[in-house]
């Protein structure tokens, strides 16, 4: 392990993209560390609960993310859900964590609801998808989802690949780097939810669309070597030559 000096009295004791182990020292002191539920502190020494990567945050912050798991739902999250059952006043909808979305009515029909004059399911079916926001989540709720904010609601075009949870912030990267070079090289909007369903949708062509999934798979299946954005970025652009897409140099 390194040990990089911080103020004095704290220590980062893992580089970034180090891989860590339960039970793995990883700070100590003032260090900012995002703690439940992959890390966590004890007089004043932090240490990781799983299996995972130390990430940089900044100068003087670290977390820990998960290389193996399911969806944990927080609040403010942007999810991508399938209703599985039309209730009275919502719709339950799978997200891909041990708790059920709840999208109430108001939300998808989107003005003031009488079920007794207008059942939800004119409304809403078992399959369809939405993009929505966990507006609130706790140990008495599952999670409460709105479609209130930008470019949320249903998904009625593109296709949805299903990634590994733990990989959509490799998929979005750094100030997002990696997913502005997804959606330049591919011309394709891209929207990687956090419970691991990436939605693609408004693609030039359908081998625009292919280099975009082939793209985000290298990514899963690959999230922590060296150099990956780059190596990416160069992977995007030989795929649209050998497709003839673009002419190559020379």
């Amino acid at each position: 392990m390194s040990n990089t000096s911080l103020q004095q009295g704290s220590a980062i004791y893992v580089k970034h993209r180090d891989i860590v182990l339960p039970g793995d020292l990883i700070a100590s002191g003032n260090v900012s560390v995002e703690r439940y539920p992959y890390a966590y502190c004890v007089d004043g020494r932090c240490y990781s609960s799983v299996i995972g990567v130390a990430e940089e945050r900044g100068e003087n912050a670290i977390r820990i993310v998960p290389l193996e798991g399911f969806y944990n739902p927080r609040e403010e999250d942007i999810v991508i859900g399938v209703v599985e059952e039309v209730g009275v006043t919502s719709a339950i909808l799978d997200i891909r964590a041990p708790y059920k979305g709840i999208l109430p009515a108001s939300e998808i029909v989107g003005k003031q609801y009488n079920p007794a004059q207008d059942p939800l399911i004119n409304y809403v079916s078992p399959g369809d998808i939405y993009l929505a926001k966990i507006e609130r989540f706790d140990i008495t709720r599952d999670p409460l989802l709105s479609l209130k904010g930008k470019d949320l609601g249903r998904v009625v075009d593109g296709i949805i690949i299903e990634v590994v949870p733990t990989r959509v912030p490799r998929i979005i990267g750094r100030k997002r780097s990696m997913l502005d070079i997804l959606i330049k090289e591919t011309q394709c909007q891209i929207v990687p939810a956090a419970n691991g369903r990436v939605l693609i949708r408004g693609c030039p062509s359908g081998d625009h669309e292919a280099i975009a999934i082939n793209a985000i798979k290298v990514i899963e299946n690959a999230p922590y070597i060296q150099g990956l954005t780059e190596k990416i970025r160069e992977y995007l652009v030989v795929e649209k030559v050998r497709r003839g897409l673009v002419r190559g140099e020379g």
